[in-house]
């Protein structure tokens, strides 16, 4: 139990450093989300030695990888920044080492599904609520929006994203029903959060004030050659800073530069991690609620 405990405690104080950092800088320092890599890595690999038994670092390398890859998605798809790809590592590290410990009670979804669930749970109403007072600062995504709804293309998406609900309730599977029925919403959030990123998260700066760390809304591009990528995960170094501020100032490239930045989502990580450890599954509870069971 000390163990269990130890690894909720060390995820939670990384967690809630990153939201402090977030929060207040915008940005999550490397040693904050590194840490909280190096150190569940740490302390999967010592059980291992210390209980002779590969699982423990095996369970929790997968679930890491494939939070990972999950979290690269997002960021691919332009909604998260790369710090929360790191942190959503280190979760997943964090509750597949907690998962090889038997620390979670058999439920209807796993816990590295129950996870994803109270995040989604846990994000909407912050997500929405930001996003809108973004589109408000910003009449025009709304115009864009309501424009990219109307495309064939996204109507056909829409409507082919009610199937798994409509089959699941065809074949009795009433919660898993209720489920999918998330999924409309998500891809609907994700138009309009896909068009907040494209123009109210994003600014056009002068080379000279670009900092470390900042991202590019597009690749930098000179002669064929990239000098700075938009998915790069850990933004601008200060080498090529360096590079785009003499290329502009021998005029090889604009002397403006666009940047953009994600939602602020490191303390939505932690609630739902929150969540997750101490309570289980939230739709689950939130079914059974509803039900008077």
């Amino acid at each position: 139990m000390i163990v269990i405990d130890l690894i909720i405690w060390v995820s939670m104080f990384m967690l809630l450093s990153a939201s402090y950092f977030d929060l207040r800088t915008g940005e999550i320092p490397e040693m904050v989300s590194r840490g909280f890599i190096f150190s569940i890595l740490l302390m999967a690999s010592a059980q291992s030695i210390l209980n002779f038994n590969p699982s423990y670092v095996i369970n929790s390398m997968v679930m890491g990888t494939a939070y990972f890859l999950f979290g690269y998605l997002m960021f691919y798809l332009g909604e998260w920044g790369g710090g929360d790809v790191k942190l959503l590592a280190g979760i997943g590290l964090s509750l597949g080492l907690l998962g090889a410990e038997n620390y979670f009670l058999d439920e209807i979804f796993p816990y590295y599904i129950s996870y994803f669930i109270n995040m989604a749970i846990v994000s909407s109403p912050y997500v929405i609520l930001y996003s809108l007072i973004l589109g408000l600062l910003k009449p025009e995504v709304f115009q864009k929006f309501f424009e990219n709804l109307k495309r064939k293309i996204t109507v056909v998406g829409v409507v082919m994203s009610f199937l798994p609900a409509i089959v699941a309730g065809s074949l009795g599977m009433g919660n898993a029903a209720f489920l999918y029925l998330l999924l409309p919403i998500l891809l609907i959030l994700s138009i309009y959060l896909r068009i907040i990123e494209g123009i109210a998260l994003q600014k056009t700066i002068n080379v000279n004030k670009l900092k470390e760390g900042d991202m590019v809304a597009s690749d930098v591009v000179l002669d064929n050659k990239v000098i700075a990528r938009r998915r790069d995960m850990d933004g601008l170094n200060n080498k090529q800073i360096s590079e785009i501020q003499k290329l502009a100032s021998e005029g090889k490239i604009p002397e403006e530069i666009r940047i953009r930045w994600g939602i602020k989502f490191a303390p939505i990580l932690l609630f739902a991690f929150i969540f997750t450890v101490y309570l289980g599954n939230l739709l689950e509870i939130l079914i059974k609620w509803f039900i008077g069971y």
